[in-house]
């Protein structure tokens, strides 16, 4: 890593160019890959990090820069200087190295995800190379995932990253009300990471099933009281005692009712029992 006063000139690099996406397929599936790690959910990684879609990476100044679909580097942060030009960018001497994981997606005119990148990536170091090929433009195999050894990328038998800690999956399902086959980051036992939309989505549902759990049990509840307050007002006071009962299920306040089947027990007439009803002075 440079220090500071060893940084070299940028002000003649091009950094951007306004390319624009390609779809609106891509544009969500990139989205998806990057909004998990700033929504809240336990994706596991403790160390400062980014992840950006079609963010340019410069390992040095006279390198034209790559600009991956997806790309994600742990132990790096921006800080708050996000507008400064020098960190608008992915400058590997800025932070201080390469991206772990970059991501290719496939779009319906292939872009050498194949060929020339597969030598463009392994050059900048970059310990893992993802193709995501949805529409089978590259053959049979929509995931082909790549690791980095002695300086060249040899396929990998499956869609762990051990240096990250995270995984890759494709998962059925609907994102942004379009149903389909997603790539999801996922734990070691293959479990999508949700978002955090996902997760607001399954607390409410939790929420609301604890609610109605709730308030099924405080039914209950009402219900056994108004049996034992029925028997206790015809056993003590027998008939009239009954027609009281009609402001008793009018009562929603179960701990109310509570007060009341206890006070059956000590009471000696209907209108003492109406003070305690009323929250008179008979308690």
């Amino acid at each position: 890593m440079l220090l500071p006063h060893e940084y070299p000139d940028i002000s003649q690099m091009i950094l951007e160019d306004d390319t624009p996406l390609d779809s609106f397929f891509n544009e969500k599936q990139q989205r998806l890959l990057t909004k998990v790690f700033y929504s809240g959910a336990d994706t596991g990684i403790s160390v400062p990090f980014l992840a950006a879609a079609n963010v340019g990476l410069f390992p040095h100044v006279r390198h034209p820069g790559i600009a991956p679909d997806v790309f994600l580097s742990l132990n790096t942060n921006a800080g708050e200087d996000w507008w400064q030009r020098r960190v608008r960018f992915y400058l590997f001497w800025e932070f201080g190295k390469p991206p772990e994981v970059v991501i290719e997606i496939v779009s319906p005119t292939p872009g050498n995800e194949l060929g020339s990148k597969l030598t463009d990536y392994a050059n900048l170091d970059i310990e893992y190379y993802v193709v995501y090929d949805p529409l089978g433009k590259l053959g049979h195999t929509p995931l082909r995932v790549f690791e980095l050894q002695g300086g060249a990328y040899v396929p990998k038998t499956d869609a762990w990253f051990a240096k990250v800690g995270l995984g890759l999956t494709l998962w059925q399902g609907e994102f942004e009300d379009v149903n389909g086959i997603w790539l999801r980051w996922c734990y070691g036992n293959g479990t999508v990471i949700p978002t955090g939309d996902e997760l607001a989505a399954k607390n409410q549902v939790q929420l609301s099933q604890t609610q109605a759990r709730l308030a099924e049990e405080m039914l209950r509840r009402k219900q056994t009281l108004l049996q034992g307050i029925e028997l206790g007002l015809r056993l003590k006071f027998g008939n009239e005692g009954v027609a009281m009962l009609a402001e008793m299920v009018a009562i929603s306040d179960v701990n109310l009712l509570e007060k009341i089947f206890s006070a059956l027990a000590t009471v000696n007439s209907l209108d003492e029992l109406r003070l305690k009803l009323m929250g008179g002075s008979g308690d």
